[in-house]
């Protein structure tokens, strides 16, 4: 399976404002799991509509403004640094 998308992040939004981001923690043939911070989620792999980012990707994609403030909690959790 696609394992290239292993620690890569979900972007989860609410209209154009960024609700949730997800890391990718297991990739196997049939399922994706997603750790949301609150809990982890399993996909079927069709099930999946997320665009896989990288951490660079959604710095450079998604400023402050776009981001609720769980989100902006969820990302600095993770090391990413929204501007």
């Amino acid at each position: 399976m696609n394992n290239n998308l292993l620690d890569k992040y979900c972007v989860d939004t609410i209209g154009f404002a960024v609700s949730k981001i997800g890391l990718i923690k297991k990739v196997t043939n049939r399922t994706i799991h997603v750790d949301w911070g609150h809990k982890v989620m399993i996909y079927i792999n069709k099930d999946f509509r997320w665009v896989p980012l990288t951490k660079e990707e959604i710095e450079k994609k998604y400023k402050k403004n776009k981001f609720t403030e769980d989100a902006l909690r969820r990302a600095a959790a993770l090391g990413i640094v929204i501007q």
